[in-house]
């Protein structure tokens, strides 16, 4: 049975879900940063198949669901949220290398975690579902930044990250609750405004994905042949970064965890039984 907790974190409110035995191998599930991105919004159909032989945690980043609207602009969107993430598996006791597994923006960071020092030894394996890290956008990308605070522009979006399904109004629901929850809004936009001319500052050169080459950690690339929102091949362009690495395509859009969650999964757990020798 997955549940659903709250506790603090660095004083930071922090939702998650879990489940799953106490004592299988962790699987840590991160969800897309999309509008309205959750726990239950991007894995609330593939959590229950996992819990059945993993221990699954699956949180809420911070400014989205039910965790702190919180947010840092003075370093990337994916190293703070890295921190917070661990911290949550310090809090939890969880004190063994875990497993990631990400879609999208929760697949990027997965990937950034992997270059981190702090953190890359308590990395079991990883697995992202249409996320690179950053490099190999489409143009079409750029509208997931649209929202208007209406039930139709949440559906604009769902339509872009998943298949037609029967699902679709339940995520659209899902996804709006969390979209119009107080300070997501804020959250989404603040790392988007133009600060004045005279306090302008140039970014650090972002060295990713060269860092990858250095990573042994077994990655496993899942790529969507029908998402539009990233350019086609991208799971190659990382396999020549990655020495461990290997991709496999599925024939569906951004999020087939959303409205394919068994394929999804199936396709996940065959990856970690070979990792960690569970039975497939």
């Amino acid at each position: 049975m997955i549940t659903e907790h709250m506790t603090t974190v660095a004083n930071l409110e922090t939702r998650y879900l879990a489940g799953g035995p106490q004592d299988a191998p962790p699987v840590i599930f991160l969800h897309d940063g999309a509008w309205g991105g959750s726990a239950d919004v991007t894995w609330g159909h593939v959590l229950p198949l996992a819990a059945e032989k993993f221990r699954v945690i699956a949180p809420d980043f911070l400014g989205y669901g039910g965790s702190a609207k919180s947010i840092r602009l003075d370093v990337s969107p994916f190293s703070f949220r890295i921190r917070h993430v661990f911290a949550l598996l310090d809090e939890l006791g969880v004190d063994r290398p875990v497993h990631l597994v990400g879609n999208s923006f929760g697949g990027s960071v997965a990937l950034r975690a992997l270059t981190e020092n702090d953190f890359s030894s308590r990395i079991a394996s990883a697995t992202t579902i249409n996320g690179t890290g950053g490099p190999w956008r489409a143009p079409a990308m750029a509208k997931l930044r649209e929202f208007d605070g209406t039930v139709a522009g949440i559906e604009a979006l769902v339509d872009l990250l998943c298949d037609a399904s029967s699902e679709r109004d339940e995520q659209v629901q899902a996804r709006y609750r969390w979209a119009t929850a107080p300070g997501h809004f804020g959250c989404m936009n603040a790392p988007h405004l133009q600060a004045p001319e005279a306090m302008r500052r140039d970014r650090p050169t972002d060295p990713y994905p060269a860092p990858l080459a250095q990573v042994d950690v077994p990655v496993f690339l899942i790529e969507g042949t029908e998402d539009v929102l990233l350019e086609r091949g991208w799971g190659k362009h990382l396999e020549a970064e990655l020495k461990n690495s290997r991709t496999e395509t599925l024939p569906y859009r951004h999020c087939p965890n959303i409205t394919h969650p068994a394929e999804t999964w199936a396709m996940i757990d065959a990856f970690l039984a070979g990792q960690t020798g569970e039975a497939h």
